[in-house]
């Protein structure tokens, strides 16, 4: 799958089988029988036909499926599904382990469906508020190596930022490839987060820290961390007790959350010597359409042509670009002027290493230039 592939509009059936191969990948049992299951009651008529008929034919990118499922989930957690609760571990349940429990497993996620089918609108507008924290381990390791090369405060503006816990990366403990950094108390350790890291780190000094999003998560409040905790995937408790770490960086790290367009966004942002802009993506461009993505572009090779070794201009994403690069998340930096330690023009496309789609572990490599990215 490509980029492009994203603005393909599919059958809302086959994007539950491709939701339910992720989740196998990815290590979601649980969802991906439901995935499965929802995938084969769609291809014929019926109750779950009738209670999705709005979505039923859906743009790829959009995530669909990832958004029912968080629907779901929160009325799990809205103690509002007791017997899908059964099989849901972040509420103390048990994934289910034959044909008899996957099949009443799934029996209760279309009863949860039907039940509150009038609040599906309402659940569904948006799309999938994950704001994985081990995603960050990538941004730690570039802002590493900005600093090191640069020695300049740096402004960190994150692009579909949810609730910002990104924001706060140079907080949190990371280690592997024998690099241990940020706080050793830090309340959210990522450990063993590193693999092949060989690049010279210094610690970053980020004075600024802006994320702008179309509906950004306020995670000072019940409902915003509840909004949260729903798109984490039910079986993962490491990913659900690091989202729960997170809070307590929430009121010691303090970010500009701004509600807006994020090319609009871009649109505005200026350098300033003496300081660094990173901007950095991670799991956005998928919701963003082709002309958006291509404004994207533009805008930043314009904001380039004012960057200098005093005031540097760096973009680090996280993307899907699988079928591109070989991969599945690349870590990828573009660069102005370019990072001494990778032999490129500023401005390329430089893939620094890999990481699966929850972020753990990044594999660093070789710097090299992916024209395709």
């Amino acid at each position: 799958m490509t980029i492009a592939d994203f603005d393909q509009i599919q059958d809302l059936s086959a994007l539950f089988a491709r939701q339910a191969q992720a989740m196998a990948v990815n290590g979601s049992s649980v969802y991906e029988d439901l995935c499965r299951s929802t995938s084969l009651e769609l291809s014929r008529p019926g109750l779950l036909s009738e209670i999705l008929n709005p979505w039923m034919r859906s743009r790829v990118g959009d995530m669909v499926p990832l958004r029912i499922l968080g629907a779901a989930h929160r009325h799990v957690l809205e103690r509002k599904a007791p017997v899908l609760a059964l099989f849901f571990p972040t509420v103390g349940g048990v994934v289910p382990q034959d044909g008899r429990s996957r099949q009443m497993c799934f029996e209760a996620f279309v009863a949860v469906l039907d039940e509150h089918r009038d609040r599906l609108p309402e659940l569904l507008i948006g799309p999938p508020q994950t704001n994985e924290i081990a995603r960050a381990a990538a941004l730690v390791g570039v802002l590493h190596m900005v600093s090191a090369q640069w020695d300049l405060p740096i402004r960190l503006h994150e692009l579909g930022t949810s609730a910002g816990l990104h924001l706060r990366a140079d907080h949190m403990r990371i280690t592997g490839s024998g690099h241990d950094v940020g706080p050793v108390d830090s309340p959210v350790q990522l450990q063993d987060a590193w693999i092949d890291m060989d690049a010279t780190l210094a610690r970053p000094n980020v004075i600024e820290r802006v994320g702008v999003d179309r509906d950004p998560i306020d995670v000072t409040t019940p409902e915003g961390r509840l909004h949260l905790t729903s798109f984490v995937w039910p079986d993962q408790l490491d990913r659900y007790e690091r989202l729960r770490g997170a809070w307590n960086l929430v009121d010691a790290v303090p970010v500009d959350l701004k509600s807006g367009d994020v090319i609009d966004h871009v649109r505005s942002l200026r350098l300033r010597e003496g300081s660094a802009l990173v901007v950095w993506h991670s799991s956005v461009w998928m919701y963003l359409s082709e002309a958006q993505r291509a404004e994207f572009d533009t805008l930043i090779a314009g904001l380039a042509l004012t960057a200098s070794a005093n005031s540097p201009l760096i973009e680090v994403s996280r993307e899907f670009r699988q079928s591109r690069v070989g991969s599945s998340f690349p870590v990828v930096i573009r660069s102005w002027p370019m990072l001494s330690h990778i032999d490129a023009p500023a401005g390329e496309s430089v893939v620094l290493g890999d990481s699966p789609a929850q972020g753990l572990p990044v594999t660093w490599s070789t710097p090299h230039v992916s024209g395709e990215v």
